[in-house]
């Protein structure tokens, strides 16, 4: 493998708010560098928003195009993520509205990076990819959202009311009512196989001996 030059070192090293300052100033490198760097999250994002491989492809190239051709009113102050995230989330939402879409996507990997066994992380992303297709079913756009940003990107929820446009206590109603709805369809789910049970094979309830 080859060796990373010094300058793309430096580039790889830098801050994304530094490096969409320089980009801003006309690098096209660094501009690049932002691409690989939040290229794949915000795939991931816009896939679970859009539900569909090729309308989130078309709508990450927007969200970067739209970017670049508005660096220049980027404040370097503020997170680039957050920035950028707020600027998908705006694409994809429209494109909510105009192509509600149907059928959920398999698990994706949460930014959780501990060292797990080849089985442990299969399982995990069994149960993830579970609970996030049951979540794009059942959820609100908004709620699925606040989830989505809180704990697969893991922003905090300042970052999250940004890319919302919402109020910070807005977020955290968000939060809980999704929370909350996960929880009693899980409930709902793990009851009528409780009542099977208690019933038995025959339809009786068991009884012990």
């Amino acid at each position: 493998m080859e060796a990373p030059s010094g300058q793309q070192l430096e580039v790889v090293q830098r801050s994304s708010e530094e490096l969409a300052a320089e980009a801003a100033a006309g690098s096209s490198a660094c501009f690049e560098a932002l691409v690989r760097r939040l290229g794949p999250r915000l795939l991931r994002y816009l896939r679970r928003r859009v539900r569909d491989l090729h309308a989130a492809e078309d709508l990450l190239q927007e969200t970067f195009l739209k970017a670049y051709r508005n660096l220049g009113r980027y404040d370097p102050s503020r997170s680039f993520a957050t920035w950028i995230f707020t600027i998908a989330t705006r694409l994809a939402a429209s494109h909510w509205r105009s192509h509600r879409p149907g059928a959920a996507v398999e698990g994706l990997d949460p930014p959780d990076r501990r060292e797990r066994s080849p089985l442990q992380t299969a399982a995990l992303r069994e149960q993830q990819a579970n609970l996030w297709a049951t979540a794009s079913r059942v959820l609100p756009d908004s709620q699925f959202t606040a989830l989505w940003l809180r704990f697969a990107e893991d922003m905090a929820i300042r970052e999250i009311a940004a890319v919302m446009e919402k109020s910070v206590g807005g977020v955290k109603v968000l939060l809980h009512r999704g929370c909350r709805r996960l929880a009693e369809r899980a409930t709902a789910a793990v009851r009528p196989a409780e009542e099977r049970l208690d019933r038995g094979p025959a339809g009786e309830g068991l009884t012990e001996t």
